[in-house]
């Protein structure tokens, strides 16, 4: 082999493209020892390069923090002029061995120089952290992705709020009957409200009747109540969510008057009739802690309710087809300009039975919810608190039913159509009206520019008033 063709060669091992170093096992590896090699050497000047790989790699020691590591300077060959002469002393003591033996020497020499050299340019690149090349780290040692390290935000479909289950995202909302009969102080406080994705008051025979929704049926509380027949706007409402109908009695039909177990037949609604429970408490319950009729002691065991859901067999996947969207802001911000630090609302002033109720609401800037008092049994203290108040305007009609129970009385029922028309929601300090309806079954909410109401991450308030019966809204009414 003549130098110039040993000189390519180790150039061919400078210019190698570094591996990682090491194999599945650890070890340093070269994937270039495959190759064959069929070289014609010139013993000497091959033994005598391959002594000063100790001199070259000595004077390059210094420079492995250099994109240059590894890089030979191949006229240091040149300068050996003192190592020859011992070379060639050497060779003279062994002329009589075969050539042959001494070319196979110098292979094995040149392939160890090669694997020397391999393992050199991987250590330094290992420990330099591969400078000038990428290089690939074990499997085992990979970092996770951004994508795997932000763990996925799933909102809860009824208050936009982030940690909600993703399994509960596929299943039906329930919607439970609680009473607010206003002439009996004996039914508040309630039982649960506070912790209700969405309070829904509307009217009903003598006052309002209160309709709590909750997104995911396994976190509904233990004591729900006191729990209260079916009404049908109340049914209607809750399907606008595909939820699963659960109250303690029902209206029947009669007359002229369309009750809630013709509205449950022909609906085709899974509902639970809680009175059909035993009263032990596993399911349904009565709590006499308070001196009040019977009627206003019943009450929903929520922690045993997903076992109650399987045993009435009822199937909880959602039907996304009948279930209304929410839209909701990313982070709470004003709805407009309009300033709303307070309110007050009328259900209905005309009609056979105008509701006696008002509503009040005080916007509170340091906790950013609407709070009330009307919920507590002393009336003073605000026990119920809401991100969103929304307030929704509907056509009712009073169906009157003749003898009630075989009393020889009667009894007016409020009917809402479900038609659709104004409103206004307050957040944040702020009111925007609005307009509303109801398309294939499901709820709709929109501005007046025509755009999607944006709700605000929290929980809402529904107050579900008669346009065509003297209800109304008062922003900012002056303090009596």
């Amino acid at each position: 082999m003549s130098e110039n063709e040993l000189e390519q060669i180790l150039n061919d091992i400078k210019t190698r493209k570094p591996s990682n170093g090491r194999d599945n096992t650890g070890k340093f590896i070269d994937e270039g020892l495959n190759e064959d090699l069929d070289i014609d050497i010139d013993i000497p000047k091959a033994e005598n390069k391959f002594n000063n790989f100790d001199t070259i790699f000595d004077n390059r020691r210094e420079d492995t923090e250099s994109e240059a590591v590894g890089e030979l300077d191949l006229d240091a060959f040149s300068r050996t002029s003192n190592r020859e002469n011992n070379d060639n002393e050497n060779e003279n003591d062994n002329e009589d061995k075969p050539k042959l033996d001494k070319k196979k020497k110098i292979i094995i020499i040149c392939v160890s120089a090669i694997v020397v050299i391999s393992l050199i340019v991987g250590i330094v690149f290992a420990v330099a952290g591969g400078k000038g090349e990428e290089t690939t780290e074990p499997e085992t040692t990979k970092k996770p992705t951004v994508s795997q390290k932000v763990e996925e935000k799933i909102l809860n479909p009824l208050t936009g709020e982030a940690g909600f289950s993703k399994d509960a995202l596929s299943t039906r909302p329930v919607a439970v009957v609680v009473e607010n009969e206003y002439s009996t102080e004996a039914v508040r406080p309630q039982w649960a409200l506070n912790e209700a994705d969405i309070v829904l008051e509307g009217e009903s025979e003598f006052s309002t009747r209160l309709l709590l929704f909750w997104a995911d049926y396994t976190k509904v509380p233990e004591m729900v109540g006191p729990t209260r027949s079916a009404r049908p706007p109340f049914i209607k409402f809750s399907q606008l969510f595909d939820s699963v109908f659960i109250h303690a009695g029902l209206s029947s039909s009669k007359g002229n008057y369309i009750g809630a177990d013709a509205v449950f037949e022909n609906y085709d609604v899974d509902h639970i009739n809680l009175l059909n429970c035993s009263e032990e408490g596993k399911y349904f319950g009565r709590n006499n802690e308070r001196y009040t009729a019977v009627e206003h002691t019943g009450y929903l065991n929520g922690t045993n309710l997903p076992e109650l859901i399987q045993e009435k067999n009822i199937s909880m996947d959602i039907d996304e087809a009948k279930f209304s969207t929410l839209n909701f802001n990313e982070n709470a911000k004003a709805l407009s300009d309009n300033i709303a630090s307070s309110c007050e609302f009328v259900w209905s002033r005309t009609g056979i039975s105008a509701c006696p109720k008002h509503a009040k609401f005080t916007y509170n800037e340091s906790s950013h919810k609407y709070t009330t008092t009307d919920f507590d049994s002393r009336y003073g203290e605000a026990n119920l608190a809401f991100e969103n108040l929304i307030f929704l305007f509907d056509e009712t009609d009073y169906v009157v039913k003749e003898n009630y129970k075989g009393s020889g009385n009667s009894e007016i029922y409020c009917n809402y159509r479900l038609s659709g028309g104004n409103g206004t929601i307050l957040s944040e300090g702020t009111a925007v009206e609005i307009t509303w309806g109801v398309s294939d079954g499901k709820l709709w909410m929109k501005t007046a520019d025509g755009n999607d109401v944006k709700l605000n991450p929290g929980k809402s308030y529904i107050g579900y008033g008669s346009s065509n019966h003297g209800g109304y809204i008062t922003l900012n009414p002056a303090v009596e």
